[in-house]
């Protein structure tokens, strides 16, 4: 998008300037603390996406969903369903822990989570923890922590309670979803069954994805509980590549697609087990366990051969996590919890290129943890937590956290966070084949907020948050003496910013919520800056540089509309600011040169309504990207080609009937 359109921006800033929120949220957040606490409570900055937020945002996953809100940046490569990251606050996406229902569901081999494969019809909620919390939950929560939580089945409202959906839009994307609860005697069941299928926006760029799941909740007694989750996910996918430049011909694609013949298929399966026991008024344990299978398999061609014939990759991961918390409530605002998580992960992969190639890694990690909260002088309530982990993959590490909030004045709260967490090596950094390395340490990053919320009027609510993080130690692939690429531990990174939310409840009918993210992030990369061939010689600088992928400002309003007669309309724009990458050219040999290539800023407006046709029906509109703005949000491989082109205008329509 040209700087000459910015224009567009004028209503989004000015609502920024002047639109302030409806009072603080009591909700019990469960994720930025491993003691149920209210949202008002927390010391770090926080988020909740409700249901009615995902059913008024998604269209068919959750990286619709999540996209656009402060402080998350998430990046796709296709349509629905396909790859995706997420960072919080100008972390990397391996830095930023997915949990499903409070259990961990990154990938040991590669340190993300596969968000095409959440379970959207059955989310009930989304909590978003934006700073360090490795103090609770260990590895890989550097950036924080991003909680799916589902629908809990002794939470039934009607008995039994349905809901069916469909919906169609653009490139032929359709879904179907259906949802049931009851419960007999004791025991509750909630059955859930989804689909989603897209043509995709170019060649290859197809997907569909599937899934089942039965959850069943029994009250043992009025003091004790049982859930058991039983899921299955299918997903399968075209992998076009980048779109290919004019003057690039690649062997196997056409102008859109790098390859017509790539394909990827996920599978997944989980069995989850837990129970909750109250032994007195203020004292409960908790326990979680999760079994879980996740089988990818890669099909593909080598798109600089003439070669056709196709090559297999399959990588199937086991883990099995658990945890075990005791929670003791001294009053409602003083409590103490101590806890254990223990998870074991078996890798088993295979590659055909080029060579037949298998490697069966396994790794086991368990943290100790414990956690406290204070009432200081009726006004402060001061928090700790403190964690122990032990990784078998490179030793032990300690995360402390601390935090403070107080009420300044009955309208204005403060909150102060400085922690310190860890982002593990991945299997795949540990033990690749030939190039892995064994002595690598884990990124370890030091980080701090403040923060104010200040409510002046019932209906306002103005929240900001300084944040600043400094990691040293982080993980880069580079060529050793002899050639080999292999990770170490030799870049750093730093960043500060500030993000702020307000919301302002107009009438009862209307209101606006503002949100924005200003950061400035700077990455410290040892470079290849000279390579002579003839004498094998290779030199490398360690060059500072504004940080890879990270847009420096990101602004986003909604203006929502409710009606007496039962219409919500939602009405979104969400400004991004340029990235930046860079890679390296040989054009200069024996210098070796950095280029630079930037995604130009954006502005998209996207409108969501939701009309209740009568008591259980209701129809359902979207509209993305309403003025057909040309974007990307991921690079492609090379400095010429086109990356990774988002959708122009995108139209759903859909039904929900639900009693």
């Amino acid at each position: 998008m040209k700087v000459k359109n910015s224009f567009l921006l004028v209503p989004l800033l000015l609502v920024n300037l002047f639109a302030q929120e409806t009072s603080i949220n009591d909700t019990i957040f469960v994720t930025a603390s491993r003691i149920e606490m209210k949202m008002k409570s927390l010391p770090l900055s926080t988020q909740l996406i409700t249901k009615n937020d995902i059913a008024l945002k998604s269209i068919g996953d959750v990286a619709s969903v999540l996209s656009g809100e402060a402080g998350i940046d998430v990046r796709n490569y296709s349509l629905v369903n396909g790859a995706s990251t997420i960072n919080l606050l100008g972390s990397t996406s391996q830095q930023v822990l997915v949990l499903l229902d409070g259990l961990p569901i990154n990938s040991p081999s590669i340190g993300t989570p596969d968000l095409g494969l959440i379970p959207l019809n059955t989310l009930d909620r989304i909590e978003v923890v934006k700073g360090p919390t490795s103090s609770l939950y260990g590895a890989n929560a550097l950036g924080g922590v991003v909680n799916f939580i589902t629908d809990n089945p002794f939470n039934l409202k009607k008995n039994p309670e349905y809901d069916v959906g469909m919906r169609y839009g653009s490139y032929h994307t359709n879904g179907l979803n259906f949802n049931l609860k009851s419960a007999i005697n004791n025991n509750s069941l909630v059955f859930d069954g989804h689909r989603i299928k897209t043509n995709g926006l170019r060649t290859n760029d197809d997907a569909l994805a599937q899934g089942l799941s039965l959850v069943s909740g029994y009250n043992l007694s009025s003091n004790s509980k049982v859930r058991v989750d039983l899921r299955y996910e299918n997903k399968a996918l075209g992998l076009p590549g980048p779109q290919p430049d004019t003057s690039q011909h690649p062997f196997y694609g056409d102008a859109t697609s790098f390859t017509r013949y790539d394909r990827q298929f996920d599978t997944l399966y989980i069995i989850k087990a837990s129970s909750e026991t109250k032994l007195y008024d203020n004292w409960d344990f908790e326990f979680k366990s999760q079994y879980g299978l996740n089988q990818s398999r890669f099909l593909w061609v080598d798109q600089y051969s003439l070669d056709t014939a196709m090559y297999q990759d399959h990588y199937n991961t086991k883990a099995l996590v658990g945890n075990l918390i005791s929670r003791y409530h001294f009053t409602q605002e003083q409590s103490i919890a101590l806890g254990i998580d223990y998870e074991y992960d078996n890798f088993l992969a295979y590659s055909q290129y080029p060579q037949d190639t298998s490697w069966n890694p396994i790794l086991s990690k368990i943290g100790l943890f414990t956690e406290g909260s204070l009432v200081l002088r009726k006004i402060f309530r001061a928090f700790g937590s403190l964690r122990f982990d032990r990784n078998s993959g490179f030793g032990t590490f300690i995360s402390p956290g601390i935090g403070i909030t107080g009420t300044l004045t009955p309208l204005l709260k403060i909150r102060l966070y400085a922690g310190r967490a860890f982002h593990s090596p991945t299997l795949n950094d540990l033990y690749w084949p030939s190039s892995g390395n064994k002595n690598l340490k884990p990124e370890i990053g030091n980080a701090y907020q403040m923060g104010f919320d200040y409510v002046p009027y019932y209906n306002l609510f103005i929240s900001t948050t300084a944040f600043m993080r400094k990691t040293k130690q982080m993980i880069n692939w580079t060529p050793d003496t002899s050639g080999i690429w292999r990770p170490e531990n030799i870049d750093a990174s730093s960043i500060n910013g500030l993000e702020w939310l307000t919301k302002y409840q107009i009438i009862r009918s209307l209101s606006i919520q503002c949100a924005g993210t200003i950061q400035n992030a700077n990455q410290i990369r040892k470079e290849m800056v000279y390579y002579d061939w003839t004498s094998n010689t290779t030199e490398f600088a360690n060059v500072k540089r504004q940080q890879a992928y990270t847009p420096i400002l990101t602004l986003s309003s909604d203006i929502a509309y409710k009606s007496d007669w039962g219409s919500i309309i939602n009405l979104n724009c969400k400004y991004t600011s340029s990235r930046t990458n860079y890679y390296l050219s040989y054009d200069s040999l024996p210098n070796v040169i950095m280029q630079t290539k930037i995604l130009p800023q954006h502005v998209i407006f996207s409108l969501s309504l939701n009309q209740k046709l009568v008591n259980i029906v209701n129809i359902i509109l979207k509209i993305d990207n309403i003025f057909n703005v040309q974007y990307s949000e991921q690079f492609g491989n090379s400095i010429i080609d086109k990356d990774y082109p988002r959708p122009g205008r995108t139209i759903f329509v859909g039904i929900n009937i639900k009693n």
